[in-house]
Formats: structure tokens, C-alpha cells, sequence
């Protein structure tokens, strides 16, 4: 009787021992399953191949979206590639700041082709004005008459080279009848070219250096710069086709699984989701920087002629002693897109790593403020994860706080530079302490989001191991 006791009360408890022994066990359950369906290699996929996909998959986009500017000529392929790798993690671990330093040289780039293409045609017009008056009629009279433009041709090229100046005469000719896209105009890609230290100064007697934009626009309008075609300059970055081949088929397959996975029902895991915001940042630093030469070698060297009146700056033998930089203030700077105002490319080998080629305030705001939006489209793609099964409350609670962090801290950033261009001084304050605060909680957040996506891997969901079944994807009839 006592025994029917004692038994009644752990009969009554048992439901809830057995529910709780469930779902204590759950981890250990699915996981077992999960092996047992891993035996068909058709159709899963172990954890092991899960890692290496994604962190292929981050590092190829990495890799290939970074476009580093030219080398120093005479450095080894060692130091070469090393600066590289060094990109190439800050891209890993700062790819917000990355593409702020994108923006800022694509504004740039777009700033000098323009100039620089209104400077070169003013030159020309200017330079064929200078010419003997006979010569400009007979050019506006060949111009007009199609019909005879080869013996109009003959002429102008045999008077224009006896005046003096008939290259330029004879590219004017040309160019009327032969309008050639690719020829030798100023283009996105030749202002990349400028910011990267494309163009390299190397004359007897003076110190060697990459041309700044401001030296660029002293060789223009002297019409002393040979300007490679567009053609040119993009054969010199063919070097890593390949890789960046392999790289984009990688990307394109793996962003294709992730959207096949939902489809049919297939969850994606937490690494998969943080490889997915990488891969969206990646991406858009790649457009950014579409038209950027990839991985230019050795740049164009330029010389300047005898007797031109070309100023290099400074002028060889008044450049002013290098001054000392507060490290904390140049890291400051460095944070904020101005540190070009403590650059001076006449005292160095190559241009710095981060270089945009001392851009207005306002287009640095500019930058700086769609990189911010970038940054937290890069949180809100952690929230797709939002919903989804972790192996324990905590953490899910800390990668949902992680995700809001890393939309919230870039947001107060934005605010603060709305309200520092519209003077509203008071207000800024309390947004700019806010966001000095925001700092250690958005990199403890990335630190969190990318360890919990290596945590959760201990225990998958069952489901997460399978793989797509791709045949179901083909019509049948």
C-alpha cells in the first residue's frame, strides 16, 4: 500500500520528468538522427563542409573586393602581397570602414576625370588656336569636305608638320572622321588610376614619387601627359582574372543554396547568415570599385620635359621637414576619412593604403554617411536569423541584441553627421557621446554574433544538414 503510494505521486510527475528529460536530450537526439541521415552523402552535408563553404566563400569575396592601390616600383612580390593579406583582413574585420574609403575614392575618381577631361580639351583647343591661320582653314575645310578627306588629309598633315604641332593637328583630322570611345579620353577608370598612384614621376636628379591630382592637372593642362586608353590600363589588372572568376562562381553558389534552402523548407545555420552579410558588404564594395583597376603592378612612369614650366609639389628642394603627428589625432582622423591632409605624396615611394586623394568635406560626409547605411543593412541581414532554432535561450537573446546593435550604433553615427551639417551643435554633443559609447558595444556585438555562429554549430538542427535536392527545381511533365 505504501509502495502505491509512493509510486501514484512519481506517476503524476512523470509527464513533466519525461518533458524535460525530452528536451534536455533534444540536442542529443537531433544530432543523432542528423548523423544517421549524413550515411547518404547525396543528400546532406556535415558540419565540416558547412565551415568551409562560408568561410570560402568570405574570404574569397574579401580578396577579390579589395582594390588596393599601386606598389611602390621597386618593392618585392613578398611585401606585395603581404600588404594584400593586411587589406584583406581589414576588409574581414572593418568592411564599414572599407566602404567608406570606396565611396570616397570613387567620388574623387569622378571629380578629377571630369576636371581633367575639361582641362585636356581646353589644352587642345587652345594649343591648335596658337597654329598658323592657313593650317586652322585647311582643317575646318577638311573637316567639311567627306567626300575628299584622304588628299585633305595629306594636306594637312605635310602643312601641320611644318608649323610645327601636326600630331595633335592630325588627332583633331582623326578624330572627326574615326571617333574612337576608347581612345584617349578621361574616364572613371583613368581618375581611379590617378588616386591608386598610377602615374609615377621619375626624373633624373629628383626624388621619385606617384603624381598627387594636382600634379596630374599641371601635366594636363601643359598637355605634357601621355594618357593611356582605358584598354591599357585594364590589361595591366588582367593578372587576377582567374581568381576573380573562381571567387564570383563561389559567391553566385553559394547565395543561390541559401535562397534554394528556404524554398524547400531547409533552414540555413547562423555562420551561414553572418557569410551572408559578408557576402552582401563584399559585393557592394566590389561595384563600388567596379571601375578600379584590380591589382595594377607597376604604374605609368612620367617625366618632365625640357624647358616646361610643369610644377611639381612642392617644388624639389622647398618641401617642408615631415611634421609630428599625435598618433591618437591621426587615428581620429584616420576613423573620420581625413587622414589625406597629413599625406604628402612627394615624400613617399607609394601611395598610403587608404588614400582618396584629399577630398572635400562634404563628399567625405557623403561617404561616410552611405557607408553607415551599408553597416546596417549588414546588422538588419543578421536578423534573418531571428526566428530561428538556437541551442539556448541565451543564445538567441544575445545574437537578437548583437543584430539590433550593430542597425542601432550606425544609426546614431548618421544622426550625428545630419545634425553636424545642419549646425545643430547642442544636439550633436549628446549624439557624439552617444556614439563614443556605441563603439565598445558594436565591437563586442560582432565579436558575439561571429562566436555564437560557431557555438550553434555544436548541436544543428537536423534539417540543416540536408542538402538542397535540386531535381525538384526541374519541371516534370
Amino acid at each position: 500500500m505504501f509502495g502505491h503510494r509512493v509510486c501514484m505521486p512519481s506517476l503524476l510527475l512523470l509527464p513533466e520528468l519525461t518533458r524535460d528529460s525530452t528536451s534536455l536530450s533534444q540536442p542529443l537526439i537531433s544530432n543523432t538522427a542528423a548523423q544517421a541521415r549524413c550515411m547518404d552523402i547525396t543528400h546532406c552535408r556535415t558540419v565540416l563542409d558547412i565551415v568551409w563553404s562560408s568561410l570560402a566563400t568570405i574570404f574569397a569575396c574579401a580578396w577579390v573586393a579589395v582594390h588596393r592601390n599601386v606598389p611602390d616600383p621597386g618593392s618585392g612580390s613578398i611585401r606585395v602581397n603581404l600588404e594584400r593579406v593586411i587589406i584583406t583582413i581589414c576588409a574581414l574585420l572593418v568592411p564599414e570602414y572599407i566602404i567608406g574609403w570606396a565611396l570616397r575614392q570613387r567620388l574623387m575618381a569622378v571629380h578629377i576625370a571630369r576636371k581633367n577631361a575639361k582641362l585636356s580639351k581646353t589644352a587642345r583647343d587652345d594649343y591648335i588656336t596658337t597654329l598658323p591661320k592657313q593650317i586652322n582653314l585647311l582643317l575646318d575645310d577638311a573637316v567639311l569636305v567627306e567626300n575628299n578627306w584622304e588628299k585633305k588629309a595629306q594636306e594637312v598633315a605635310k602643312q601641320a608638320k611644318e608649323a610645327g604641332g601636326w600630331r595633335l593637328v592630325w588627332y583633331r583630322f582623326q578624330n572627326k572622321f574615326f571617333p574612337d570611345d576608347d581612345h584617349t579620353e578621361w574616364t572613371i577608370t583613368h581618375g581611379f588610376f590617378v588616386l591608386m598612384g598610377g602615374f609615377y614621376f621619375l626624373d633624373p636628379g629628383e626624388t621619385p614619387h606617384p603624381l598627387s591630382p594636382e600634379e596630374v592637372e599641371e601635366y594636363v593642362k601643359a598637355g605634357a601627359l601621355e594618357l593611356p586608353k582605358k584598354s591599357d590600363i585594364n590589361d595591366k589588372s588582367k593578372g587576377d582574372a582567374f581568381s576573380k572568376a573562381v571567387a564570383s562562381l563561389q559567391t553566385a553558389w553559394f547565395v543561390l543554396q541559401s535562397i534554394a534552402r528556404p524554398i524547400q523548407g531547409l533552414p540555413l545555420t547562423e555562420i551561414e547568415v553572418v557569410t551572408l552579410a559578408y557576402t552582401a558588404i563584399h559585393v557592394t564594395m566590389l561595384i563600388i570599385w567596379w571601375s578600379k583597376p584590380l591589382s595594377v603592378k607597376r604604374p605609368v612612369r612620367v617625366r618632365r620635359r625640357r624647358g616646361s614650366n610643369i610644377r611639381i609639389f612642392p617644388e624639389p628642394g622647398n618641401s617642408e621637414p615631415p611634421r609630428f603627428v599625435d598618433p591618437l589625432a591621426k587615428l581620429l582622423k584616420t576613423a573620420m576619412g581625413a587622414q589625406d591632409d597629413d599625406v604628402d605624396l612627394s615624400q613617399v615611394s607609394q601611395v598610403p593604403a587608404f588614400y582618396a586623394g584629399k577630398p572635400e568635406e562634404m563628399k567625405i560626409l557623403v561617404a561616410d554617411t552611405v557607408a553607415l547605411m551599408f553597416a546596417m543593412v549588414f546588422g538588419a541581414v543578421h536578423c534573418i536569423a531571428w526566428s530561428f532554432v538556437f541551442p539556448t535561450d541565451s543564445e538567441r537573446l544575445a545574437w537578437r541584441i548583437a543584430s539590433v546593435v550593430l542597425i542601432g550604433v550606425p544609426a546614431i553615427y548618421i544622426a550625428l553627421i545630419v545634425l553636424y551639417a545642419f549646425e545643430r551643435k547642442t544636439l550633436a554633443k549628446y549624439f557624439l557621446l552617444l556614439s563614443l559609447v556605441g563603439i565598445p558595444f558594436y565591437i563586442v556585438a560582432r565579436m558575439a554574433l561571429f562566436v555564437i555562429a560557431f557555438t550553434t554549430l555544436r548541436s544543428p538542427h537536423p534539417a540543416a544538414l540536408e542538402t538542397v535536392h535540386w531535381t525538384t527545381f526541374i519541371p516534370h511533365f
